[in-house]
């Protein structure tokens, strides 16, 4: 017989309509959640990427205005180009002369992958350069007049352009963009002639081209719409005002970012002022994220079959639920426990979870319980261990500090005799002679202060530490002998032989965490994880990384921990995460 509350009725209803409404709406939304989501990650990344492009590209202008100021400023240049040479062997001396010249300064005449050209104004009878030595005597003769003429004025600045031809007979490009710049005389002002450098669009477009996918377009275009480089090659050389529009508008908005909600089209653009031109990045969201709306209506299509199924299945199941609960319920009526502290269920549902409820409280008792002793004698344990492994002090470290100390007093260093002495005392009575588990980060770093100091005294001054601790994470807890395993790693594993370094250990609050932090710049590790796992303690007290990793997520649980990051030749990078409690809040909770 059915109650009017049973479990088989609500079951039924709630599960019905639950899974109806759900999956619909789930249909709907998570297609338009996950757009928006993807989208927002690409154009982050796209906008970190297009800075990395735009740094590419002003380091590239920094090298053709280089060249231009280095050629602007040189006697060489200028005499080449302008001073009468009536005898061969004038002209000569004035080729040798430049020639000198430009090996001095080769290294600032010479831009990535271009050529120069020097020249007088066409028609007044000047010299010219070309560092083309295949086609060096062909210069085109109307630069000036077409490309650095505006409005009957030569402005005296660098200028970049793009052009189908003017150079298609003398450079090996496929594509090219050139910059001009007027050479002019200091003193007088007088413009005597120009500077012109020749570059591979190809070189452009490597500064941006690993940012290049499907559905992704960059160009650089300049402020008369004319696309310098672009990933469409077709386009470079032409004017393009409308593209030029969306830079302009995107380039106004905040962080440079401009989304076409119906057209799907998202465009990245920032002014570069050197280049006077805008580096533009379009997203066209329908061709980058085709995969995903593809998927949508795959996920639509299997949704719509699955709910047919379960509408079914839920009825059925439903019916098939009671029989069996009937029974346990039943069973569970001859379950008892004993009187004992928990957090009981709600006994105001339907007529069998009514039952169920208080079974389970009954036996939820036994299991808090068994749960609490089981996790108090494992911290015992633990304590234990921590104890035993206090006490495995490595007798190399005693014997190389003792023949340290033997040392040093032969060579009447009574200063150094008593420092070193000092800290091995208070080392190990840090290590042996308190059983705490916890201790405040001031206390744990005057430990490993002294540990740092002996074998600095055994080892020499090449490996230099250095410590940056937050006022306020002075007080807070950490698990006694947590960082100096670390530290210690860092001393005999990533500077071998006499190599010198630095290990910085930073200590600073994050939220409710305490962030350790112990970073070398020495030879690194290939498999950095693996040393979280590693079981070998050859440490100054027996307790190695994983040990050290397994006590952090026993005390405070999987979420705290230690993380490792490493690359050779680059150095190891290690992040311990903790929560940030101090001694009364611990205290209280123990």
């Amino acid at each position: 017989m059915l109650r009017k509350n049973s479990i088989f009725i609500k079951m039924l209803i709630l599960m019905l309509s639950g899974i109806t409404i759900i999956s619909f709406v789930l249909i709907v939304a998570s297609s338009n959640i996950a757009e928006r989501i993807l989208l927002n990650q690409v154009v982050r990344n796209a906008s970190a990427n297009m800075n990395i492009a735009k740094d590419e590209l002003l380091r590239y202008n920094d090298q053709v205005v280089n060249a231009m100021l280095q050629i602007n400023s040189s006697h060489e240049f200028k005499d080449y180009i302008t001073k009468p040479a009536n005898t061969t062997l004038e002209q000569i001396n004035l080729a040798i002369t430049l020639g000198r010249y430009i090996d001095v300064y080769k290294e600032y005449l010479s831009p990535e992958k271009s050529h120069i050209i020097v020249s007088g104004l066409p028609g007044e009878g000047g010299r010219h350069y070309s560092s083309n030595a295949l086609k060096w005597e062909k210069i085109p003769q109307d630069i000036v007049s077409t490309y650095m003429t505006i409005d009957g004025n030569i402005p005296n600045r660098i200028s970049y352009h793009s052009s189908p031809d003017l150079f298609a007979e003398t450079v090996p490009y496929d594509n090219y963009i050139f910059a001009t710049k007027p050479l002019v005389d200091s003193s007088t002002g007088w413009m005597y002639g120009y500077a012109a450098v020749v570059m591979d669009e190809q070189n452009i477009k490597q500064k941006y081209n690993a940012y290049i996918a499907k559905g992704i377009h960059i160009s650089l275009i300049s402020s008369d719409g004319t696309i310098l480089s672009s990933s469409d090659k077709d386009s470079i050389s032409k004017r393009d005002p409308e593209r030029l529009s969306l830079a302009a508008q995107a380039a106004s908005q905040q962080d440079g970012v401009w989304t076409e909600s119906e057209d799907k089209e998202t465009y990245i653009s920032y002014y570069l002022p050197e280049f006077n031109a805008y580096l533009l990045e379009e997203i066209n969201q329908r061709a980058a994220f085709a995969p995903l709306y593809s998927l949508s209506a795959e996920i639509f299509k299997v949704v719509s079959v699955v709910l047919v199924i379960s509408l079914v299945f839920v009825y059925f199941l439903s019916r098939r639920i009671t029989h069996p609960l009937n029974k346990l319920v039943k069973t569970m009526k001859t379950s008892k426990g004993n009187n004992l502290i928990f957090h009981p269920l709600e006994e105001n549902g339907s007529y069998e979870t009514n039952i169920l409820a208080k079974t389970y409280n009954r036996l939820i008792k036994e299991i808090d319980q068994y749960t609490e002793r089981l996790v108090h004698e494992e911290q015992e344990r633990r304590k234990a261990d921590l104890n035993a492994l206090q006490m495995q002090i490595n007798p190399h470290f005693l014997y190389n500090t003792l023949s340290s100390i033997k040392y040093l007093s032969k060579m009447h260093h009574t200063v150094q005799v008593d420092q070193t002495i000092d800290s091995l005392i208070s080392l190990l009575q840090s290590t042996l002679g308190s059983t705490e588990d916890m201790v405040t980060v001031d206390t744990e770093i005057e430990s490993l202060k002294h540990y740092v100091f002996i074998n600095r005294i055994r080892y020499g001054e090449q490996i230099g530490v250095h410590y940056e601790i937050a006022e306020d994470c002075r007080q807070l807890l950490v698990p006694k002998l947590i960082i100096q395993p670390f530290v210690e790693n860092a001393f005999f594993h990533a500077y071998p032989g006499y190599v010198s370094g630095n290990i910085h250990i930073f200590i600073h609050r994050f939220e409710e965490h305490l962030i350790i932090e112990i970073m070398d710049d020495g030879v690194g590790m290939k498999y950095a994880e693996d040393q979280v796992n590693e079981k070998k303690r050859h440490h100054l007290s027996g307790i190695g990384i994983s040990n050290v990793h397994g006590r952090i997520q026993l005390l405070f649980g999987p979420q705290y921990g230690v993380h490792i990051q490493s690359e050779e030749g680059y150095g190891t990078a290690v992040k311990i995460t903790l929560p940030a409690s101090r001694k009364e809040a611990y205290e209280n909770s123990a």
